[in-house]
């Protein structure tokens, strides 16, 4: 079995984040604050060709965020489905997903966020793809069903928060977005947790919001929608006590561990992909 891989800061970005430290503070957390918005950008694999040659393409201009974002759909009579991808992923990633419920006679609908794919700009930040989302609802939904994997899950629950609605909704190995979330890039950057702070208020002057605003945990309890929520222990981007906690928190939450599958190998585990389809259909 393949050995669960994370993502990490290459070693010169974190030595320049040192380098601007040791002249100024203040330089270097607005540093790392850019760096926060940039996501790292992946080849598309492969195994992911077949839905991006067979999926309609059509780039959709977001006023929200002035940014145009590529949309990816299979069309079909069912059911609407939105998938939600990650970090530094593609609308293409969750292909196996959007495959099993095509299959099953669902209108798929996925993007590429901002920064990501064949979207427009370099830079994003959660609030921005949440602001995405609820246009999507509004210009291709309403959606039944939503589908959320890392940020994407915290991104569909927030939509949630503000007003869209939805049968069902599916997170996969989703974080919480709160102090810790950036505690743990200060560690990753190189900056001492007494930059914490700093970096803070920056988030908040970009925002307008406190980080715990748009925490998953937040969303679950005003939540009164069935929610499968999935995990695999030994995820190490996102550890599996994100989603242990999450789910005391759902009305209608459901929970399901997986083992060996990471952050990302999960969303094309035939037996993960048919769990989501069966919860979703029953």
């Amino acid at each position: 079995m393949k050995s669960n891989q994370t993502l990490k800061i290459p070693l010169y970005i974190v030595l320049s984040v040192k380098f601007l430290n040791f002249f100024s503070e203040n330089l270097a957390v607005k540093y790392a604050a850019f760096l926060f918005s940039i996501p790292i950008k992946f080849r598309r694999p492969d195994r992911e060709n077949e839905y991006f040659l067979s999926s309609i393409h059509k780039k959709i201009y977001i006023p929200e965020v002035d940014k145009k974002i590529m949309t990816y759909e299979l069309e079909a009579s069912g059911p609407k489905v939105l998938l939600v991808h990650g970090w530094s992923g593609r609308g293409t990633q969750m292909h196996a997903l959007a495959k099993e419920c095509h299959k099953e006679g669902m209108n798929v609908f996925s993007f590429d966020l901002p920064a990501h794919g064949q979207s427009s700009s370099n830079t994003t930040l959660i609030p921005e793809v949440v602001k995405c989302v609820r246009s999507l609802y509004q210009k291709i939904g309403p959606f039944d069903y939503a589908i959320g994997h890392s940020i994407g899950g915290i991104c569909i629950m927030n939509s949630l928060r503000f007003g869209d609605k939805y049968k069902k909704m599916v997170t996969i190995s989703s974080p919480h977005v709160n102090v810790d979330m950036f505690k743990d890039f200060i560690f990753k950057i190189g900056l001492k947790e007494k930059s914490l702070n700093k970096l803070l208020d920056v988030f908040k002057s970009k925002v307008g919001s406190d980080v715990e605003s748009y925490d998953l945990i937040k969303c679950a309890k005003i939540s009164n929608t069935p929610t499968l929520i999935l995990h695999c222990d030994d995820d190490r981007d996102i550890p599996v006590e994100c989603s242990k906690e999450s789910i005391k928190h759902f009305k209608k939450g459901k929970l399901i561990i997986t083992k060996g599958l990471g952050h990302r190998r999960i969303l094309r585990n035939k037996n993960i992909v048919k769990s989501v389809v069966n919860f979703l259909k029953n």
